[in-house]
């Protein structure tokens, strides 16, 4: 089923996987986006970010980076950093609910 993101209820999910490829550039920009996110940091359910992913995560949710452990596609690596998270350059990388992974 397709939602919009005005219409998604993040309480009624158990967690967040965000794909990556060029669609984060895009739906980073949709600040409908950040409550969804920001509930699922705070409600501490799980969040998967894949490859690019990391570009929504760090525009609409700036806080929660900072001082985790993460991965991404390496293009991001400064990125990361800029945050206040370490880069780890791993396959995927697990911090408390964050799960990150390099790529597909």
């Amino acid at each position: 089923m397709d939602k919009a993101f005005k219409d998604v209820k993040p309480e009624e999910y158990d967690g967040l996987i965000i794909p990556g490829g060029q669609a984060p550039e895009y739906i980073r920009i949709y600040p409908e986006l950040k409550p969804i996110i920001r509930h699922f940091f705070e409600a501490n359910k799980p969040v998967a970010a894949i490859c690019h992913a990391l570009l929504v995560l760090l525009a609409l949710a700036p806080d929660h980076p900072k001082g985790r452990k993460m991965t991404a596609v390496k293009v991001l690596k400064a990125d990361v950093e800029a945050a206040g998270a370490t880069y780890i350059d791993e396959e995927v990388v697990v911090d408390g609910n964050l799960i990150t992974s390099r790529t597909w």
